[in-house]
Formats: C-alpha cells, sequence, structure tokens
C-alpha cells in the first residue's frame, strides 16, 4: 500500500502533489483529535478511581501529605480527606452507612470495630487480607488485632496506629525532693508523690480527678486493678465473661486515689479537670508546679513541645517511665486508631491499598506522621522515641488489649462513666470506697447477667 501511494504521486504535478498533501495532513489531524476524543471517552479507557477518607485527629497537614506521597505511588488514585471531630464521628458515621453514603475508608478507635460490625456498617476484610496481608510481618503481627474481630470472627478494621499512657515526671522536682528514680510500686509512687509536696510544695502526683462522661480516672484505676490481677470484666471461656473482681478491690483502687487529694499532694482544684490532656496538667508539667502525670504520648509531646518554645535553650526537665508494677507487671492499655472500608465503598480495592500505605511504617510514620507508632510488635521494637520518651516504648511492651471490656457483654461507654461517677462519689466525700464500690460491682454484675446469653 506504501509503494502504491508514493509510485501515484510521482506522476502528479507539483500543485496536485499540494494538495494531495494537504489533504493528507487534515486526514492525519482528524484521526489524531478522534483518537484524543475516543481515548478520553471511550468506556474502555482506563479511569481515574477517587475514593474519600474520613480522619479525626487533629494532624491534618500531616495525613494529607501522607496522602499526597500515595497518590504519587497511585496515580490512578486519588483521595478526598474529610475531617470531622471525634465528638461527632461515631453517630455521623453510622447515619451515612446507613443510607449509603459513608466515606469509603474511615478512622475509628479500637473499641468502636466492634460494634459497628455488628451494626453491619463496615465491610468484611478477611478476602482483601488474604490476598494482600497488610502491615511489616502480617495480620498476627498487629495490637490489638482481637478488638478488629466482629462476633462472626471476621475482620473489619486494621489498627494503624497506637497509643498508651506513661509517667511523665519532672527529674528537677525528684533531686530536689531526694529522689533518684521514677517509682515502680504503688506504694513508691505514694510516697514519692507525698515526699515531693512536703519538700517542695509542688503537687506530687497529678491526675485529672473530675466526673464527666469519659473520666480520666477509668484509665487510671483499670491499671491500678490490672496490674494486681483484677479487671471488671474478664474471659471465663467457651464464650463466656464474668466480673473479675471483688467489692473490696474496687474499693482499694477508690481510696488508693483518694489519699493523693486528702493529703494534698494532688490539689484539689484537680476535681475540677476531667481530661487527660486538660490545660491544667499540661500547664503544671510545663510551669514545674507539678511532679509527676500519668498522660499518653501525644500530650507529652505537646507538654514537652510548649516546654521548648517557652524556655528556648533550657534544658528538658521531663523523663518517663511505665506505671507502677505488682504481681501482674506494670499494666495500661493499648489505645490507638483503626482503619475500616465501609460496605458501600465502590472500589474496596483502592481503599485497601490505601490501608495498605498507611500501615507500613515508611514512609507514612516516618515522614508524615511522626508523633504516632504504628501499631505493629515489630514497629514498636523498632521505634525509637524522642527526649524524655523512652518511658512509652517501655510501657507499649507490658500494654493490654481493652480484650473482654470491648468485646463481653458490659458495654465500656457504661463502665467508664459509672466507674468516674463511683470515684468521683468518693473524692467529693459523698460516699465511702466502700459504698461506691459496692455499687459500681452490683451494676455491672447486672448488666453483665442481662446481656449475657
Amino acid at each position: 500500500m506504501t509503494y502504491t501511494i508514493f509510485s501515484t504521486m510521482k506522476k502528479l504535478s507539483n500543485n496536485a502533489m499540494r494538495r494531495v498533501s494537504y489533504k493528507l495532513s487534515a486526514f492525519s489531524l482528524m484521526v489524531g483529535v478522534f483518537s484524543t476524543a475516543f481515548a478520553l471517552f471511550s468506556p474502555l479507557a482506563a479511569a481515574e478511581t477517587n475514593i474519600t477518607f474520613r480522619y479525626h485527629d487533629s494532624e491534618g497537614p500531616q495525613m494529607r501529605s501522607a496522602l499526597d506521597a500515595f497518590e504519587k505511588a497511585n496515580p490512578d488514585i486519588k483521595v478526598t480527606m474529610q475531617r470531622m471531630s471525634w465528638g461527632e464521628a461515631q453517630q455521623q458515621y453510622l447515619r451515612e452507612a446507613a443510607v449509603g453514603s459513608a466515606p469509603d475508608v474511615v478512622e475509628i478507635v479500637y473499641v468502636w470495630a466492634r460494634p459497628f460490625s455488628t451494626a453491619g456498617v463496615l465491610r468484611p476484610l478477611d478476602d482483601l487480607i488474604a490476598k494482600s496481608p497488610p502491615g511489616i510481618k502480617g495480620w498476627n503481627d498487629f495490637i490489638a488485632a482481637d478488638l478488629a474481630t466482629g462476633r462472626d470472627n471476621k475482620v473489619y478494621a486494621v489498627p494503624y496506629a497506637t497509643d498508651t499512657l506513661a509517667v511523665l515526671y519532672n527529674k528537677e522536682l525528684f533531686k530536689a525532693a531526694g529522689i533518684s528514680k521514677a517509682p515502680s510500686s504503688w506504694a513508691e509512687m505514694r510516697e514519692t508523690s507525698r515526699a515531693i509536696f512536703k519538700k517542695t510544695g509542688k503537687a506530687g502526683f497529678g491526675f485529672a480527678a473530675g466526673t464527666c462522661g469519659t473520666p480520666s480516672i477509668w484509665f487510671y484505676l483499670n491499671s491500678y486493678w490490672w496490674s494486681k490481677g483484677w479487671a471488671l470484666i474478664e474471659d471465663a471461656g467457651g464464650g463466656k465473661y464474668r466480673v473479675g473482681i471483688t467489692p473490696g478491690q474496687i474499693a482499694e483502687g477508690l481510696a488508693y486515689y483518694k489519699n493523693f487529694l486528702d493529703e494534698g499532694d494532688n490539689p484539689k482544684a484537680m476535681m475540677s479537670a476531667c481530661l487527660l490532656g486538660a490545660p491544667e496538667i499540661v500547664e503544671g508539667m510545663v510551669k514545674g508546679d507539678i511532679a509527676m502525670v500519668s498522660v499518653p504520648d501525644f500530650t507529652a509531646l505537646r507538654i514537652i513541645s510548649t516546654f521548648k518554645e517557652r524556655f528556648p535553650g533550657k534544658p528538658l526537665p521531663f523523663a518517663s517511665a511505665p506505671h507502677p508494677a505488682d504481681v501482674a507487671g506494670s499494666k495500661m492499655h493499648f489505645g490507638g486508631r483503626m482503619l475500616g472500608i465501609s460496605p458501600n465503598a465502590k472500589n474496596p480495592e483502592a481503599a485497601w491499598k490505601l490501608i495498605q500505605f498507611l500501615t507500613q511504617p515508611e514512609p507514612a510514620f516516618t515522614r508524615f506522621l511522626t508523633n504516632y507508632t504504628p501499631s505493629q510488635r515489630t514497629a514498636v521494637a523498632m521505634r525509637s522515641y524522642p527526649e524524655g520518651m523512652s518511658g512509652f516504648g517501655e510501657q507499649l511492651k507490658t500494654a493490654r488489649s481493652w480484650g473482654p471490656y470491648a468485646l463481653g457483654p458490659v458495654a465500656i461507654p457504661l463502665m467508664w462513666n459509672a466507674t468516674g461517677r463511683a470515684a468521683g462519689s468518693v473524692f467529693i466525700g459523698e460516699k465511702t470506697p466502700a459504698q461506691a464500690a459496692g455499687e459500681l460491682h452490683s451494676l455491672i454484675s447486672s448488666e453483665l447477667a442481662k446481656n449475657q446469653k
């Protein structure tokens, strides 16, 4: 065909050749235009996949940078990040999932996965995990993986970031009181706090003792109870649960923390503070008015960064350590976040790629979410902590999942709120530790009996 065209063209006049040339050029242009149009509008053409991601934590800019890196690595996928406060997150997502408008990927806290799966608002992930496991060493390396399963034993979310509480303390106040190390037992913590208050006039162990819907005393009491081998709810085997603590043991924990308030080494003003990151705690540590606090790692980082900003060039006075230990060791809970896929996601494979990306330490945590620890045992062992923060890594090694608290028939919010009310009634002197403990034990026992099948 090529030979015939050129043979014919040689026989034409110059003008005729120019006319043929112009026509061929026009034809080529038309072919190019139609080819472009076909590529743009053909259903067979590769289309860009768009997914939505609902993110609730404060590090929005950092997460957006991580998503940009994901898009660069996956140019056929674009991610729209939606922002919402944690206070609205749960109910808003449940409403959207009910009508099929939930985001493709959603950030949830550890203890939401089980109730969300029961409500049918998360997609099972077992097929995706089997096809392409997430994380560094696969599914079994994930922290709090038990909380990601539904009652049908299917997996509904992937843990991606974990945290815990540890003791942050002021080395200068310790030194002023003649104390050289963090307390390793509950008796030592009580004596350390008392000694600092007597010798320096500063608060020894400053903890939020106020009552609200989500009071901090819940975490402190459970740390005390768990280290002694007690628990409000424990696994009884065979799919059954039981109360794992006596009224007297509950009362012991209540009396322990009340003593700090009674003797003044935790100021009574702390009864107006309720949350783990309360301004009274942050400012008290930054100003040097409190010697010890029990806070999550992100609150500790805020204390440290605020101190550095306010006192540039001054040596950092803070160090950290695990909570006191007893017969069961030093215990605190794994807190953290999971990522789930909504049942109405149109592109679950693309959503899964995003989850896989965000559960890899490199680059998600090494470059962007640097204040967070990936929810994998291997990642915890590998992580290096900033100055003053090594105690959080040590606490993570001995922390425990909420386990039966989240998987059993008694709702955590009910126990959390009731424990806070019991502690509050003791702290203000309305009830004795024994009275409040008896009522709390009775409430949990009754709720367990009512809901257990």
